[in-house]
């Protein structure tokens, strides 16, 4: 019974490793390009430096607008687009909308040419130079849009141009702005790194909860094909007198002793990789209303008009490209960013509101709730959960210093706020933690702050990365072998 059961595990293992060896082979390889060149996104840097300046000489036309004074807002915010000031608007309860501050009116409807005056208008500060498309298209969703980028954008305007960095251009049909840039470099390599390595192919990825459960159970079945690997690797494991580790030979040795050597990590890779996805809502947080709590009651539409008229007679100094809402304790404040990203708060009329000690202690007071503080401190430098590093992905890096407070409920959550602006820029509960160490601890070998150092991150990485393609490359090769030597072995005609 017992050569039985081990005869199927060895089979098992065998098909198993062509079926899923083969995909975990490129997981590995991918993993390596991921690591130097991230999936395009924008970042909310990227996003600003591509901003105009606001107009506000040309700013700000309301008393076309169509709300009634009560009405409640809860956001809104004004920027640039193609050289004209532009209003959004988030009622409190309804769908959000934008309209024009400008020339053109309340109406504003992006469209095909208001989408190439928007992309005359930004190529400078993207490219470097003014430009011309030679070619653009309206499109529902493609390889690069396909995820986030596109999501409540579409349809979407692409623009593609000959410039030498073969820049491609989209630009939302619902708002007008630019979701993304990408270039020829970025979209080669991704063919080798993100793509592959997410499954991220346009046609499966445009159905996400298909997408999603075949991610999850390859990695499954490449987490099942690890572990039958790590079992048969350490029951022939054993040290003759002649001083080898295993009884096999040629390539079976190899495999065997690398599966060995890198079976524990190539198995948390896997396994981690598949928490990444949160199956079944294994990691999944309750949905908190903090911001909500931090902002208080909404504001009625005649206390934004008479705050947006007092910006218009006193613009904020500097190149400004969005002004937003930044309600805090119920008052109405304003958050004006620059193109460098900095960022500054302003009251109701429009001057200069610095973030107290007290405000940052009343805003604890209000995420606490009914729960006592533990701590509340300004931090200037990162902790565990706090921390400024990125793979396979782009991101700002985390404003410093920052207002930590840890609560002292049974999940000892945290919530991380900029003092400078009062916003909430984080918030770690129980799941959050768990997904901290499952998949940034486990995937990306992020369990202290020495191992973010680069190289020393690089060098780690990337030999782990070799060893789990020495592995996966091994298996398959001598998978793929033994099957085509048994497939062989049934055609050959059996002799009289």
């Amino acid at each position: 019974m017992a050569k039985i059961l081990w005869r199927a595990t060895v089979i098992t293992h065998r098909y198993l490793g062509v079926a899923v060896g083969l995909l975990m082979l490129v997981w590995f390889a991918s993993g390596i390009v991921m690591m130097y060149v991230p999936y395009p996104e924008l970042t909310d840097k990227d996003r600003f430096a591509a901003l105009a300046p606001i107009p506000w000489e040309a700013c700000c036309s309301l008393n076309a607008q169509t709300f009634a004074d009560d009405d409640l807002i809860r956001a809104v915010q004004v920027q640039s687009l193609a050289g004209e000031p532009v209003l959004r608007v988030r009622p409190e309860g309804r769908p959000g909308r934008m309209s024009s501050l400008g020339i053109s009116g309340p109406s504003l409807e992006i469209d095909a040419k208001k989408a190439r005056a928007v992309v005359r208008d930004v190529a400078p500060r993207i490219m470097g130079r003014a430009a011309e498309p030679v070619r653009e298209e309206i499109i529902d969703r493609d390889q690069w849009t396909v995820g986030d980028a596109g999501q409540g954008n579409r349809p979407l305007f692409h623009f593609v141009f000959d410039d030498p960095a073969g820049t491609h251009i989209y630009v939302s049909g619902m708002t007008g702005e630019v979701v993304l840039w990408t270039t020829a470099s970025q979209r080669f390599w991704n063919w080798l790194g993100a793509i592959p390595h997410w499954l991220y192919f346009t046609e499966l990825r445009s159905n996400g909860p298909l997408w999603a459960q075949i991610v999850i159970w390859t990695s499954l079945l490449g987490g099942f094909l690890t572990i039958i690997g790590l079992y048969l690797g350490i029951s022939q494991f054993r040290r003759g007198s002649n001083g080898r580790l295993s009884p096999y030979r040629g390539w079976f040795y190899w495999h065997h002793i690398a599966g060995l050597v890198f079976g524990i990590v190539t198995l948390t890779w896997v396994v981690s990789g598949t928490l990444s996805m949160n199956p079944w809502g294994f990691l999944e947080g309750g949905g908190g209303n903090e911001r909500i709590r931090l902002a208080g009651e909404p504001h009625p539409w005649s206390d934004i008009r008479h705050s947006l008229e007092a910006l218009k007679a006193n613009p904020p100094p500097g190149d400004v490209v969005n002004v937003r809402s930044a309600p805090f304790e119920g008052k109405l404040f304003w958050l004006a960013v620059r193109q460098d990203g900095m960022t500054s708060r302003l009251d109701a009329d429009g001057q200069p509101a610095a973030v107290s000690n007290v405000d940052l202690g009343a805003a604890a007071e209000r995420l606490a709730g009914t729960e006592a503080i533990a701590s509340q401190e300004l931090m200037a430098e990162e902790d565990a959960y706090y921390f400024a590093f990125s793979v396979a992905e782009r991101s700002d890096p985390p404003p410093f210093p920052v207002y930590r407070i840890i609560l002292n409920d049974t999940e000892h959550t945290r919530y991380y706020l900029d003092p400078r602006t009062g916003e909430l820029l984080g918030k770690v509960d129980a799941n959050r933690r768990g997904q901290r160490w499952l998949f940034s601890g486990l995937h990306r070998l992020d369990f202290a702050a020495w191992l973010r150092i680069r190289p020393v991150w690089d060098i780690i990485t990337l030999a782990l990365l070799f060893g789990g393609i020495g592995v996966t490359a091994t298996g398959s090769y001598l998978a793929l072998s033994r099957i085509k030597r048994d497939l062989t072995f049934r055609r050959v005609p059996r002799q009289l």
